[in-house]
């Protein structure tokens, strides 16, 4: 049980001092108002667990607004155009079914959607920490960078401007985390979190390049 609250304060804090917890995780230096207490950083598996009680309370939450949503629009409809009501309503209904199965899948998919792209970002981390400091603990710190990032999750909970919000919040974190504890300056963190939109140009301009090759 007291593992539980210290991870769930650990979650909580990232937000909270995103520069100080990785200070803390790299320098043992105190957090403001927590002085005496080092917090352990995270794993991906206890930030993960966390997370995904975000993500099933987010689909929870779509389900119960386009219930509302449905039942509000149908009481709505005119009863002196009945044919108007039945294909309001079958179509409403179609639509809560889709949107159902599709909370669904979030709920069920997240975990693998959170660790490939953890695993992608603790990779580019890895390769900039390399070249920065060849013998620091690479692995730990791309790790401990990623696994804290997850805490903008709680932010999809946040009806429509969640979805908005929360990558804002993730990369927000990352570059927390890439200054405070890879010890990126501001101009290298920025550079790292551009890297997987430059990787993609890259291999989409060679996707292109080798279809016209093949059409001409």
């Amino acid at each position: 049980m007291d593992r539980i609250k210290e991870i769930l304060e650990t979650y909580f804090l990232t937000l909270v001092h995103p520069f100080r917890i990785h200070q803390q995780f790299r320098y043992h230096l105190p957090l403001p108002k927590h002085e005496g207490i080092l917090y352990r950083p995270l794993t991906l598996a206890e930030s993960l667990g966390v997370s995904w009680i975000f993500s099933l309370l987010r689909g929870l939450g779509k389900i119960i607004l386009m219930n509302i949503f449905l039942q509000t629009f149908l009481s709505m409809q005119s009863d002196k155009f009945p044919f108007l009501q039945d294909l309001a309503r079958s179509s409403g209904i179609t639509t809560y079914y889709f949107l159902l199965f599709s909370a669904a899948l979030d709920i069920v998919f997240f975990p693998i959607g959170v660790i490939i792209l953890s695993e992608f970002w603790a990779w580019v981390i890895r390769k900039y920490s390399n070249i920065l400091d060849p013998e620091g603990p690479s692995d730990e710190i791309a790790d401990q960078i990623t696994t804290h990032a997850l805490s903008s999750n709680i932010f999809t909970m946040i009806p429509i401007l969640g979805d908005l919000i929360q990558p804002m919040v993730y990369y927000f974190l990352l570059y927390a985390g890439l200054r405070s504890n890879l010890g990126a300056s501001k101009s290298l963190a920025f550079v790292i979190l551009a890297t997987p939109t430059l990787i993609f140009a890259i291999l989409a301009s060679m996707a292109i390049f080798t279809v016209f090759c093949l059409v001409i």
